[in-house]
């Protein structure tokens, strides 16, 4: 239970970084238009890992011997790659000047990408992915929402620490997967 939280946290947290630059951005947008963004961005963060975890299937019993490694490395450099990007919001300031419908699936769809990766090791924690994937939907939902209220308050550099600790537990969970599996 803990490493589905800390994994949706984890995956939550560029989508969470992302609304509050768009918060920051627009910050007397409607309630409806948050929560239709919101509801987008947990949508799609909950399908992603989704289609990882079918591909992973796939390919399990070709990998059965090494999964743990694949789960570290892949784990890791999503974590990895998620602290760099904290720490370089540049890379993040291409992104358009207003929130239209294509932009808001875009970005979503960009911060969703690491999670049809850390899809893929969902078999290697959990036994009910059903679960895991309705509280990656859910905390995405809510981290949303909140970062797109909260983001005109509070500014983008909350954002970039919140992906900073989210890339951090994502390394953890890959580096527990590697011991827990290499000490038995």
């Amino acid at each position: 239970m803990l490493q589905t939280a800390i994994l949706a946290f984890g995956l939550s947290t560029d989508a969470f970084a992302a609304s509050i630059a768009k918060g920051a951005r627009f910050p007397n947008m409607s309630w409806m238009r948050t929560a239709g963004i919101a509801l987008g961005f947990g949508a799609l963060e909950a399908l992603a890992p989704l289609i990882g975890y079918l591909l992973g299937r796939q390919f399990a019993g070709a990998i059965e011997d090494y999964d743990h490694w694949i789960a570290f490395g892949i784990l890791a450099v999503l974590g990895a790659r998620m602290v760099w990007k904290s720490f370089h919001p540049e890379v993040e300031a291409k992104s358009a000047a207003t929130p239209t419908w294509a932009v808001v699936f875009a970005t979503a769809l960009g911060t969703s990408v690491d999670a049809t990766a850390a899809g893929i090791t969902l078999a290697l924690f959990t036994s009910n992915v059903i679960l895991t994937l309705a509280a990656i939907g859910f905390v995405t939902f809510a981290m949303t929402l909140i970062g797109m209220r909260l983001g005109g308050v509070i500014g983008e550099r909350t954002g970039r620490w919140a992906e900073c600790l989210g890339g951090i537990g994502l390394i953890l969970i890959g580096t527990q997967i590697l011991v827990t599996h290499l000490t038995r």
